[in-house]
């Protein structure tokens, strides 16, 4: 009898166990933070391609060409603005864009990873158990990975993170006039992205019959007022009310709606049965009436339609889902907190063992999505882009028609023809959808232009074309009399990345030689 005594007083006091604020603080944000910073480290030799064209608009703002990516060619190839604005402010007092793009985003997880843990505490005050959404980010692969590849996947998470605890914060002070700057913070996000305004927008939503209020008037006005002033500067500068990225993955609907579907299956397979979790804490914050956690439920929703309806992305590992991380982390950690605060021993024994599974999983999966970054995907680019470009700097400038523009472009700084259309006026304005702008306006754009170069994958001896629009240009009649093999990289098997030259463009180099 005493040994069952012993036993009941051991689950008692389980039961009635609550660490205190700073156990909660090392298990709950210091040792995620931890976490986050060597997974960075680990994933921080890879720049993903289309980085490098940020990078090049950078540069040429910093040496005087304005935001441009071909110089005296004004076309809007990026839809980063306030990323590339800090980019080109770095390369302007001397400091390297692709490493300052690796030190920014690596802050912004940081800073990401903060927010989150403090909107989890406003979801569930904590008790049991520590912050589980912190850890799901600090392991995830798209918040190590991406935020140390270029991109400005990073910074946009945490300003639409950011700017959602503030507003809720900003809501509980009692000073009206005091300025709320979760609009300025939100603003900087919808610079920075153009996905912004749904985030602010659901967020505002949830705020009930304070939406018309003073403070969230001048939130809004904090908002639309920098957003508007640099929708006239696009049209001004550029001419165009939206960017040119839009056009060029674009224009075809149903081909963007099974790509998106398929897109997002990928991602809920690769993150496992936890996603479920996700659901029990939505119902846990309806009925908790939490406007935290309706926000993060309209947000992830609303998102996720987004990104179907564009057609996902071509990046590997699912960036695009990469904002609303915290917030379905944020339902995810809710629900496995609420359940545990049940303190019902056999479900705390289930949620300890499922974490230990889970723990080991995604361990599993993050250092396998590691090495095919660092090894697989650095090499590749290496092999492939690096390799044109080590050859290409070697060669007399001239203008070079390629659809991986990234690193090629930003190493030779030569002008460029892009095939895909991202930064070229005409493609991106052609029907069809993204890598589909074909037909004849694809070709006569390439041939009105007679690029000096074209670099495009080639099998066999540089004479059988892989894609269909290297297939259009390869069989073009204008192509053969114009172009020769200029230089040839092997890939394995028989693919190649091949790069013809213009053969005016070599006659005139080697007349110069001669003069």
């Amino acid at each position: 009898m005493p040994e069952k005594t012993d036993v009941r007083l051991l689950l008692d006091r389980l039961r009635a166990f609550k660490p205190s604020r700073r156990v909660h603080l090392l298990l709950g944000l210091v040792l995620p933070m931890i976490a986050l910073v060597g997974n960075l480290w680990q994933f921080r030799i890879f720049t993903i391609d289309d980085a490098y064209i940020s990078f090049r608009y950078a540069r040429n703002l910093a040496d005087g060409l304005g935001l441009v990516y071909n110089a005296g060619e004004y076309i809007e190839g990026y839809t980063n603005f306030l990323w590339t604005l800090l980019l080109a402010l770095e390369a302007a007092i001397g400091l390297d864009p692709v490493v300052m793009s690796k030190v920014m985003g690596g802050a912004s997880a940081c800073g990401t990873l903060y927010f989150t843990y403090r909107l989890a505490e406003r979801l569930l005050p904590f008790g049991l158990f520590p912050c589980v959404a912190t850890w799901l980010l600090a392991t995830s692969t798209l918040c190590a990975g991406y935020s140390v590849f270029g991109l400005e996947t990073a910074f946009f998470t945490l300003l639409v993170t950011a700017g959602a605890y503030l507003v809720y914060r900003e809501e509980e002070s009692s000073d009206a006039r005091a300025l709320p700057w979760s609009g300025l913070v939100f603003a900087a996000a919808g610079l920075t992205r153009p996905e912004a305004p749904l985030f602010l927008g659901l967020v505002m939503l949830t705020l009930g019959r304070r939406f018309l209020s003073r403070r969230n008037i001048v939130r809004g006005l904090l908002f639309v007022v920098p957003i508007g002033l640099h929708l006239l500067w696009r049209k001004a500068y550029y001419g165009d009310w939206l960017p040119a990225t839009l056009y060029a993955k674009t224009g075809d609907l149903e081909r963007q709606l099974h790509g998106g579907l398929a897109y997002m299956k990928g991602y809920l397979d690769f993150l496992g049965p936890i996603s479920w979790l996700g659901l029990v804490g939505a119902v846990i914050g309806v009925l908790r009436r939490s406007r935290e956690a309706i926000a993060a439920i309209a947000i992830t929703v609303l998102f996720t339609g987004y990104i179907i309806l564009v057609g996902g992305d071509w990046m590997p590992h699912h960036r695009f889902v990469a904002p609303i991380e915290p917030f379905f982390f944020l339902l995810i950690g809710l629900g496995v907190r609420r359940i545990a605060e049940t303190r019902n021993l056999l479900l705390l024994a289930l949620i300890v063992l499922g974490g230990v599974f889970f723990g080991i999983d995604r361990t599993k999966k993050l250092n396998k999505t590691n090495r095919r970054f660092v090894v697989q995907e650095y090499r590749g680019h290496m092999a492939t882009a690096g390799a044109a470009s080590d050859w290409l700097e070697e060669q007399p400038p001239g203008k070079i028609a390629i659809g991986d523009i990234g690193l090629v472009g930003y190493r030779t700084n030569f002008p460029l023809l892009d095939t895909l259309g991202l930064v070229d006026p005409v493609i991106s304005r052609l029907p069809g959808g993204y890598t589909q702008k074909l037909g004849k306006g694809f070709t006569d754009r390439i041939f009105g232009e007679m690029p000096a170069y074209i670099v495009i994958i080639v099998n066999g001896d540089c004479d059988r074309p892989v894609m269909a629009g290297s297939r259009l240009i390869y069989n073009d009649p204008r192509f053969a009399p114009n172009y020769f093999t200029g230089h040839r990289i092997r890939l394995g098997g028989d693919a190649n990345w091949c790069i013809y030259e213009h053969r005016k463009h070599r006659e005139k180099v080697a007349a110069a030689a001669q003069g």
